[in-house]
């Protein structure tokens, strides 16, 4: 159908590596394969046609080759896939998973590889590349299908053609399931919803089941296969549209057969996926991962919260300094312009304000140079500068301050 890159850069999540096929040998190299053969392992028989079964171990190449996983292959059927270990970068997918099992005749198991992305429309990425957030870059399609029938465009298996995709639809006891599983989420983003939709931006979160159908053939062969893909993305909305997120398909497998068959019901196939099992030992060290993983995520997040506290306080100060800068230069500001008005005023009025020996402000007629008051509610204004009321022997029997007009 399609081919991964090369670079082989997927994750896959945990309920995913609990249902991956193994291998005794090393993880054959793209695009090889081993068929199953001899009698020295494990045997699964069915009825008296003595369908043989032999225990493969899947091995990962970054846990000192630990088996990972077991399953039961039948004799005569092809191996191809393994466990890798992408580059660092890609801390949130550190083992990446693709098997497929398949017959002569054209009937197949495939456990994909399970896929993180994300995506910020703001600063868009290079697609399926690395990004910081431990994912690969890839906008949120508007369907699974869409998403699907893209890696088959731009990976395309050569020795595949005319891949169709003809049904596309919800499974609704599973999708269910699923939204049951994450109601916590669900209640979480629309409580943040809550408070910060007066704003302008909020969350919106969602998971499902969708199964695929599709056809194509195959070295000469008519094939169907129906595909089951579990998914969910979490998207940030800004004044009504999506601007960032991440959504990840948590879980692929398909059942193949020929053009017509009823491959669905095949006993054969369900046999394989109901043989997979898991090592508790790897498990144990992959949880440990995860949980590392997790507990730096938190330190981060909480080394951000701290610093956005420490930010905040800082600019709440500036704020206030800048409050007082602003009050304050207001409010002188508005002394100067007050000065000015009342200047403004006196000018036209004629009148001139003085302080008083006390301390008051009396105003007078303008136009006079000099002014003397008695202290007691008499003022003295003429334009002599000669002139001084406490030698004026008609008026001297009291004593008389010069003051002078209030600037």
């Amino acid at each position: 159908m399609f081919k991964f890159p090369t670079i082989r850069l997927f994750s896959v999540s945990a309920l995913f590596l609990a249902i991956w096929a193994c291998s005794d040998s090393q993880p054959p190299a793209d695009g090889a394969h081993e068929t199953t053969q001899g009698d020295d392992s494990k045997v699964a028989q069915r009825s008296s046609s003595a369908l043989v079964m032999r225990e493969h171990h899947l091995r990962d190449p970054g846990m000192n080759n630990t088996i990972a996983s077991t399953v039961l292959v039948p004799d005569g059927w092809t191996l191809e896939g393994g466990l890798t270990r992408p580059s660092n970068q890609l801390y949130n997918m550190p083992v990446v998973s693709d098997v497929k099992i398949s017959s002569p005749d054209g009937r197949a198991v495939h456990f994909f590889p399970s896929f993180s992305f994300e995506f910020n429309h703001a600063s868009p990425g290079q697609p399926m590349q690395p990004t910081l957030g431990g994912n690969l870059y890839l906008a949120l399609p508007e369907s699974a299908g869409q998403w699907l029938m893209s890696m088959v465009r731009n990976n395309p298996d050569p020795t595949t053609k005319n891949v169709q995709l003809i049904a596309e639809e919800d499974v609704p006891e599973l999708t269910q399931q699923l939204r049951e599983q994450n109601a916590q989420m669900y209640q979480i983003i629309q409580q943040g919803n809550m408070t910060s939709r007066s704003m302008g931006f909020g969350q919106e979160f969602d998971t499902q089941a969708t199964r695929l159908v599709l056809t194509y053939e195959q070295n000469g062969k008519s094939l169907e296969e129906t595909i089951l893909i579990t998914w969910q993305y979490l998207t940030f909305i800004q004044q009504g549209q999506i601007s960032s997120g991440t959504w990840s398909i948590n879980l692929m497998r398909s059942f193949r057969g020929p053009a017509g068959s009823d491959y669905l019901n095949d006993p054969v196939l369900a046999a394989i996926v109901q043989s997979v099992r898991i090592n508790p030992t790897w498990q144990a060290e992959m949880q440990r991962y995860w949980q590392q993983l997790a507990a730096i995520k938190q330190k981060g997040s909480n080394d951000r919260m701290a610093s956005w506290r420490a930010h905040n306080q800082k600019m709440q100060q500036i704020n206030s300094d800048i409050n007082d800068i602003i009050v304050g230069g207001y409010r002188e500001r508005s002394a100067i312009s007050d000065r000015m008005q009342e200047q403004y005023v006196d000018t036209l009025r004629e009148e001139t304000p003085y302080t008083t020996p006390s301390g008051e402000t009396v105003k007078l007629p303008s136009f006079y140079d000099n002014v003397y008051t008695d202290g007691n509610g008499t003022y003295l204004l003429n334009n002599d500068a000669l002139y001084n009321p406490n030698t004026d022997p008609t008026i001297n029997n009291v004593n008389w301050d010069r003051i002078e007009a209030r600037q």
